[in-house]
């Protein structure tokens, strides 16, 4: 595991001692089945690429480190059922649970919901044990989120390929061009450019401008974090992103929100 700093180091550390919990209440052979059972995925490249416009990935999450708690009663199913219904094209579920108040069972209500009006489902987390993927599939999750600033080549390798091989698909997470570098062992097909820096917290539209230009042009190109009107998303969508993954506006909408998420969702780029 990389030696990584600053609260992102914190995230992880974390993590890796609930997954070890985890395992102890429900093994790895036994999350493997149901993950080999689970029904077939949906994908998330092909949803993105049948969309005309800036494809809306719209993420249910109940607090952040930088923003702190949005909705500890938050409904998932509900919801679900409101981004679906806006037109987003994926949802995206965050997780994990003591930096941002996520579970899996969050990720099953969603999933549930999604999958009747086939939208996928991405499960968003500091993925870095297999035992994650698996739980992701047999939770309901159609595509995962590897995080390249917290993984060894030789991890994301193992994790990427235990993904597709169960027909997943994968959103690779880049901040600067030596991740990318590093995303590109894989041949992944979605790339998505955090404008988050993990390390500050800090955002800014300019970290995906400055570096769409490098990742290849026939592959999905994913702008995350940042976003905060449809305004934005266009920015983004002329800058060559293909799809947008939303969090923290929309949880912070309202009584705007189903207004806002159509408004994102419904952005075209001549």
């Amino acid at each position: 595991m990389k030696n990584i700093l600053g609260i992102l180091g914190e995230i992880v550390e974390k993590r890796l001692v609930r997954i070890e919990e985890a395992k102890k209440n429900r093994s790895f052979e036994e999350v493997r089945t149901s993950a080999e059972k689970a029904r077939q995925p949906l994908s998330l490249q092909r949803a993105i690429g049948a969309s005309s416009g800036v494809s809306l990935i719209a993420e249910m999450k109940r607090a952040s480190p930088s923003a702190g708690s949005f909705d500890p009663d938050l409904d998932p199913a509900s919801r679900a059922t409101l981004y679906c219904d806006a037109g987003a094209t994926a949802i995206s579920v965050l997780t994990e649970q003591d930096y941002f108040s996520g579970s899996i069972d969050d990720l099953v209500a969603v999933s549930e919901v999604a999958r009747r009006s086939r939208v996928p489902v991405l499960r968003k987390d500091f993925i870095v044990d297999p035992y994650q993927v698996y739980e992701a599939r047999a939770a309901g999750a159609d595509c995962i989120l590897l995080i390249i600033a917290i993984l060894e080549p030789e991890n994301y390798a193992d994790l990427f390929t235990i993904s597709t091989s169960m027909g997943m698909d994968v959103l690779v997470e880049v901040f600067d061009k030596s991740e990318l570098d590093a995303a590109m062992q894989t041949d992944p097909r979605i790339i998505g450019v955090n404008n988050r820096n993990l390390k500050t917290l800090k955002t800014s539209l300019a970290v995906f401008e400055g570096l769409a230009t490098n990742i290849p042009p026939d592959r999905i190109r994913v702008a995350e974090s940042g976003m905060k009107t449809a305004a934005d998303v266009e920015r983004m969508g002329h800058a060559g992103a293909h799809a947008v993954l939303v969090g923290e506006s929309l949880m912070k909408a309202g009584g705007d929100l189903r207004e806002l998420a159509a408004a994102m969702a419904a952005v075209e780029i001549g």
